[in-house]
């Protein structure tokens, strides 16, 4: 798992970044941190244990590999395709994921609560146990997923479609939703 220690610099509560006693937003080598997170992304091994956190990325296609407890919270996503990714036991809260493919991922227990997402496709992935509480979609697209036991509870989901689902317990608790499709989906097995 990612280092747990926290920005020496006060008063920040943000896990640090590398090996470094700080985290990425206040590191004095923040160009040479974001070229390794760059390096480790594009690269064909699996990420695992990385923590960079309120960075951006831009324009890239990642390769088949998997994200293993690792910590991307607070980063923006723009034009990404994660497309045949894995995703075990990480973390992208709070982030913001603009025109991002995410088309036949495999993601467990990971955490995309609070994120904004528009213009996001997760079309024919399985997507178990994952957390999507308090994500806000505009144009997102879910459709053939297996998202069983994930939890999008106090989320906003705006012309976003679930269409042909697995949403066996899947809750959808206490949501808004504007010009939602749950065609040929089993909605009535999820929590809502």
């Amino acid at each position: 798992m990612f280092n747990f220690k926290t920005c020496e610099k006060p008063p920040c509560n943000t896990y640090i970044c590398g090996e470094g006693p700080f985290c990425f937003r206040h590191s004095p080598n923040k160009e040479d941190l974001y070229k390794s997170c760059l390096a480790s992304l594009l690269g064909d091994s699996d990420v695992i244990d990385l923590s960079i956190t309120g960075a951006e990325f831009e324009n890239l296609t990642l390769p088949k590999k998997g994200f293993v407890s690792s910590n991307m919270a607070w980063c923006t996503f723009r034009d990404i395709d994660f497309s045949a990714c894995t995703f075990i036991t990480s973390f992208f809260d709070f982030c913001l994921f603009e025109n991002c493919r995410f088309n036949g991922i495999n993601s467990r227990y990971s955490i995309f609560s609070g994120s904004k997402m528009i213009g996001c496709d997760f079309s024919g992935s399985s997507i178990t146990h994952t957390n999507f509480v308090g994500i806000d979609t505009l144009n997102c697209n879910f459709g053939d997923c297996d998202l069983y036991y994930s939890n999008f509870g106090t989320s906003y989901l705006r012309d976003t479609d679930f269409i042909d689902c697995n949403l066996k317990k899947a809750d959808f608790s206490h949501t808004n939703q504007r010009r939602v499709s749950f065609r040929y989906s089993n909605y009535e097995e999820a929590r809502h």
